[in-house]
Parts: structure tokens; C-alpha cells; sequence
């Protein structure tokens, strides 16, 4: 076989072992970091005049549809209400996240020679 036969066969063979890193995981990560989440609300799409839609599962619902034997009653900006059964559940799209402000320093205008270190 000749030298360059071969080197191509094997440069052609590394090629196709590649992963794509642009592809999607197959398998959830570890720890739920950036995993879906257990309720099957995967997207929000807040949409003007009340015509939002979430997809529950893989199946686009709007308000008044039926998803899994529940009645999607509203659709805010970070979940979706559904009624069974059961009674209401709120799916989540992400935790519940406390947002707080930040905190200024007691002494907000130090001088130069503070914040450097330096002493004149």
C-alpha cells in the first residue's frame, strides 16, 4: 500500500471520531446543572395580545389546552400554570431565584491613595 493511501485512511478514520461540540449532550448532566427539569416545561414564548405559548413535553400549548390529562390555565414570563385532578401546579421554566440588591460600600468615595495602596 502505498504511504500516502494510508495516511489518508487514517486522517479520514480520526475525522469521523470527532464529536461535534456544537451538539446537543445526549444524556442529561450530572447534578440537574442545565438539565430539564422534572415538570416537562422545556420553553416560554411570551408573545403580545395573549398569545403565549409554552412547549410542555415537546407539545406547543397555549392557554385553555390540555397537556398529560391538565388544562394550562396561564402562562407568565418564568411558569406555567396547569390544572388536573390533582388540583393547580405551577411548572417552573428555573428555580425560583431571590433576587436582592447589591450593596454599596460604607465609604463609597475613597481616595485614590486608598484604593492603591500607595502613601504620599
Amino acid at each position: 500500500m502505498r504511504p500516502w493511501l494510508f495516511i489518508l485512511l487514517i486522517v479520514a478514520g480520526l475525522a469521523q471520531a470527532q464529536v461535534d461540540p456544537t451538539r446537543p449532550a445526549d444524556e442529561p448532566l450530572a447534578g440537574g446543572g442545565g438539565a430539564a427539569n422534572d415538570s416537562g416545561l422545556q420553553a416560554i414564548f411570551i408573545r403580545p395580545h395573549g398569545k403565549s405559548s409554552a412547549v410542555i413535553g415537546g407539545q406547543e400549548v397555549r392557554v385553555g389546552d390540555k397537556v398529560n390529562d391538565k388544562r394550562v390555565l396561564r402562562i407568565a414570563e418564568n411558569e406555567v400554570v396547569v390544572q388536573g385532578e390533582g388540583g393547580r401546579e405551577s411548572l417552573r421554566l428555573i428555580a425560583a431565584v431571590e433576587k436582592v440588591p447589591a450593596v454599596k460600600p460604607k465609604d463609597a468615595r475613597r481616595s485614590k491613595r486608598q484604593m492603591t495602596g500607595t502613601q504620599k
